[in-house]
């Protein structure tokens, strides 16, 4: 249930909190698109319904780029990726809870801060993201101009770790619940849940037209592939807790950096899954029966976070857990 900063409310009353300059006339907005696949009036990504959503990604190189600026007063964490019509990036940066706005060369050109951790971000509109924060809120950043403003935020009654947008549906994912809202706040209801374990619903995505709504759940290992209506259609064994895994999650989990995985679903409904604890990302095939490849692995990916697939250029772009760089990867 939504409610607002001074306290509980009704759903049916629930109104988004105003943060700052909302929609000020003579503002120009640029076009965002993230794996939430919500596309906009005349913008529609080149080659959708003709790729094949089981055609393999594979990398032909790869290369840094620094996301550290000054002012910055801890290593990057970045956790969430979107992209504009115009080829910039907008990306949030959990070491130092910031959101910033990189220009076609991955060079940070905007700013701003943000009142707690981010935990994941996905698109919203032509000129929005939303990014959920780990103080049980999510907050609607705008891209104006070439900056990054404050648009309005909600108050929620659990905790955020995963959102994904589609049409005007919000999924938030909190631990163990995969909860649906409007996008003003209003709970629809609780999709899912599964009370196994301590993360059994990590973070989600949703595909381009809707239909599947893909939840990861750390607990088990498995990647869950759900119906609009919050059924279970599928689930993949992504990998086996073995000794050695346990061991390290046990770690990462007991000195407070939980490091999260994430999926992204591209504009071709192609899925691919950052396997953090096992330093991979890979490709799953769109039924979520099998795997298809292992897209990158090695040194320079230790503890993925976030993954965006950018069509239009052929780069995947990568976060990577502490660490001032992300990964750009140019595919064939």
């Amino acid at each position: 249930m939504a409610s607002n900063s001074e306290g509980s409310e009704s759903n049916s009353s629930k109104q988004p909190d105003i943060t700052s300059d909302r929609n000020k006339p003579g503002q120009m907005y640029d076009t965002v698109t993230s794996s939430s696949h919500q596309l906009v009036p005349g913008y529609r990504p080149s080659g959708i319904g003709k790729s094949d959503p089981n055609q393999v990604i594979r990398v032909k190189s790869s290369k840094m780029y620094s996301v550290n600026v000054k002012g910055d007063s801890e290593t990057c964490w970045i956790l969430g990726i979107c992209a504009t019509a115009t080829g910039e990036f907008i990306i949030t940066d959990r070491g130092n809870n910031k959101v910033k706005l990189l220009d076609q060369t991955y060079k940070v050109v905007a700013q701003c801060n943000l009142s707690d951790v981010p935990n994941c971000m996905c698109s919203i509109d032509f000129s929005l993201v939303a990014v959920a924060l780990k103080n049980n809120s999510v907050h609607f950043i705008r891209v104006t101009n070439g900056r990054l403003v404050h648009d309005r935020r909600l108050k929620l009654q659990h905790t955020c770790n995963g959102i994904a947008h589609h049409q005007d549906n919000l999924y938030i994912a909190s631990d163990t619940a995969l909860y649906q809202y409007s996008v003003d706040g209003r709970l629809v209801s609780k999709m899912y849940e599964d009370l196994s374990g301590f993360s059994t619903v990590s973070t989600c995505a949703v595909s381009p037209d809707g239909d599947r709504i893909y939840v990861l759940n750390l607990t088990s290992g498995q990647l869950m592939t759900l119906s609009r209506d919050g059924k279970v259609l599928s689930n993949l064994q992504l990998y086996n807790l073995t000794d050695g895994l346990k061991l390290k999650a046990k770690i990462v989990f007991a000195v407070g950096r939980i490091i999260p995985s994430c999926i992204h679903v591209t504009d071709s409904e192609q899925v691919l899954v950052c396997e953090s604890i096992a330093n991979t990302i890979i490709q799953v095939d769109k039924d979520e029966r099998h795997r298809l490849v292992e897209v990158i692995s090695g040194e320079n990916l230790r503890h993925p976070t976030t993954i965006y697939y950018n069509k239009h250029s052929g780069t995947l772009i990568v976060g990577i857990c502490d660490n001032n760089n992300i990964l750009v990867s140019a595919t064939q």
